[in-house]
Parts: C-alpha cells; structure tokens; sequence
C-alpha cells in the first residue's frame, strides 16, 4: 500500500515532527471553523469548503503518519456531509459557482469530491468497508449529466479522483477498485476522443490552452490516468503535449502561453499560466520519457518566477507556483528550484489580502499543505492534481 494509504500510529508529536502550523488550530475539533464550519460559501466542497478541509487534514497527517489528525480529517468529511443539505453547499451565486457554471459532477465543486476524499480517509484508516460504500457513492454520482470536459468543472476533474483513488489505494488487495478502474477507462475514452478530434490551435470546442480550463488539463489528466495505471502512454498523448509545447511564446526569459487560441492576453498562475504548464511537462517527461520536455519545464517555471504573482493562492498565485518550482525541482535537479519553492511558500504565507479564509484552492490552507511539503520535495504533489508519489 502507499503512503497515502493506511497509516501506522505515531503520536503527532512523534520524533523529529515539525510543530503544526497554527493556522491549523482553527480546523481541531474545538476550534472555530469546527463549530461555526467554514467562513464563506460553498461550504461543502473540496476548492472552497469541508471537503477541502478533511482532504489537507489527511495529507499532513498522512506525511505525518498521525492517526490523530487523521482522525480530524474524518471528522471534517462528516462536517461536510452535514453541509450538505445547505442551500450554498456547493453554489453561490454571488460567486458565479452555479450548476450551469460549475456542473453538477466536478470533483472540486460538488458531492462528488466529497465522497472521493470518504474513501480516501477511509483507506488511510483502515476502514475498506466503509471506503467501499465511499467508492461506489464517487462512482454513482459521477455519472451524472455533464458535457463539459474541463479538469476544475467537467469530467477531466473525475478523471483525477479516479486516478487519485487508484494511486493512494496501491497493490493492497483489500479495496476491490474495478469500478474506479472502468470508470476511469470511460472517462479517459472519451477525453482522448476530445482530444483526437480538433487541433488545439484552432479549436472551436476547446478554446482555452490552459490547465483549469483548456487543453492542458485535459492532457494532464490523461497522462496522471496512464501514470497511475502503469500503462505506456498512447502516442496521442504525446502529438498533444508536442502541440502545446508548439504554442509556447518566448517570455522574460522563460516560456508562456497565450490564455486561449483567440486571444493573445496570458496569465500567470496554474489555472491559466506557466506554474500549470510547469507541472504538465514535468509529467509529461515523467509518463513518456520524452527529453525535450524537461527544456519546456525549466522555461514554464523561469517565467512562472519571473512574473510577480497578485495572489498567494494554489490556483492563481504564489502556492501554485511553489508547487511548480517544486516540480522543476523533481526533473532538474537543481537547488535554486527548491530555494524558489519555499520563497513562494513564504510570500504566500505573508499575503492575506486576497484569499478565501478556509478554501483549499482559493486560501490560505492550500499554503499551509504546500509548507508542509517543503521539506518532502520528492513527495510533494498540488492537492488532487499532482500525482500520489512514494
């Protein structure tokens, strides 16, 4: 089993084990968030709710090895079980997250994810009855309506959930996975159709280049679904990554992309920048063996460093990059990589201002798991993005 899977007890401040952050204080079972649940809608769900909560609980305690805090993260997917039922569980208007933005089957943005990280917890646990019912719920309700492709709010994001319970699960035979494995298949199936049906350039379907929204993410899903099933990698997939490698623009340095093949404005950040290509290419090297693409990682994560970020967050700021650089790290080799990722961790931990107080992606918690990891670098992984490493 991985190390994302069952945990051994070691008492949480066992030897040699960093102090928990204090932000984390917040999220313990007599404190604030516990009993008022999260400051700001959607409550529930893993980019903005509990469910993100339980999920950055379980992986520092699953870093850890602290049944205790893993403990914490159950009592938080029960939390947001519970928040459920609330009229801004998983939509808020005033955000713009509504069923005909979002779907209604994303595993960042409803039950969906929730029931992913159930049986995530539960594996660690040890409890593969109940990861099981978990199991069969995330595969039920991910067959819900949805024609969107996209990797935050369409059907690449199950994709990685799929991978993600694959990954954390490992050879342990004691949680019968065929249903993920099948589901998975379909949904890889047809991404690839996507995928084998338009050049990016010139797409109708699929504007965006990108990871959160475009052609990136749908290829990283892909490539994270052949990783975790240790299959080859389908020759389509790498005439795709070649075709974004095509599209990246010479930048201060480093590379970029455009945001979408009708625009000529760029971003930085994972949603829509260079951390987000930075991460792509680093699995793209590791899936297919392909050299080349450890020049595109250094040139994505150049000017992923290069460009000032405006927020601190996983998704648009310092805490995406700190996971690129990281990446970067993992394929070159070179020190500045893991120095750059713990001056984003930094600068990110400082800056506030702009952050959703108990969002995964959107706030200060997905910083803190970041922080967490910067002393695993071989391990460390962007929450339910980047692949579960041993």
């Amino acid at each position: 089993m991985s190390s994302q899977g069952r945990i051994k007890r070691r008492g949480s401040n066992g030897h040699g084990m960093r102090p928990l952050h204090p932000a984390l204080a917040r999220y313990q079972l007599d404190g604030e968030a516990m009993r008022s649940g999260p400051a700001d809608p959607p409550f529930a769900s893993i980019n903005y709710g509990a469910a993100g909560v339980a999920y950055a609980i379980y992986r520092i305690a699953c870093a850890r090895g602290d049944r205790q805090l893993l403990a914490l993260a159950n009592a938080w997917v029960q939390k947001a079980f519970a928040l459920s039922s609330h009229a801004k569980a998983y939509y808020d208007t005033g955000l713009g997250i509504t069923p005909e933005t979002v779907g209604e089957v994303s595993l960042f943005y409803s039950v969906c994810g929730l029931h992913c990280v159930d049986a995530l917890v539960r594996v660690a646990l040890g409890d593969m009855d109940g990861a099981a019912r978990a199991v069969e719920a995330f595969v039920a309700r991910s067959r819900g309506p949805c024609e969107n492709p996209d990797l935050t709010t369409g059907t690449a994001s199950l994709l990685l959930g799929c991978a993600e319970l694959i990954e954390s699960v490992g050879a342990s035979s004691l949680l019968d996975l065929t249903l993920v494995r099948e589901r998975g298949d379909e949904i890889a199936g047809a991404l690839s159709h996507i995928l084998d049906a338009e050049r990016i350039a010139t797409s109708t379907r699929v504007r965006f280049y990108g990871i959160a929204h475009g052609w990136a993410g749908l290829v990283f899903a892909l490539l994270r679904w052949t990783r975790a099933l240790q299959r080859s990698a389908q020759p389509l997939l790498q005439a795709k990554s070649d075709e974004l490698a095509g599209l990246a623009i010479p930048y201060d340095g480093g590379l970029c992309w455009k945001m979408q093949n009708n625009s000529a404005s760029f971003m930085p950040g994972w949603c829509h920048g260079t951390a987000g290509y930075t991460m792509l290419f680093a699995l793209a090297h590791e899936v297919t063996g392909v050299t080349t693409y450890a020049d595109l990682v250094e040139g994505a994560a150049a000017t992923a460093w290069n460009i000032e970020a405006s927020h601190a967050s996983l998704c648009c700021g310092d805490g995406g990059n700190g996971y690129a650089f990281l990446a970067a790290y993992r394929v070159t080799g070179a020190r500045v990589w893991l120095e750059r990722a713990r001056a984003a961790a930094r600068r990110a931990l400082s800056d506030k201002s702009r952050l959703f107080r108990d969002a995964l992606y959107k706030g200060e918690l997905g910083v803190v798991v970041l922080a967490s990891e910067l002393d695993r670098p071989a391990v460390a992984a962007m929450p339910l993005f980047e692949p579960v490493r041993n």
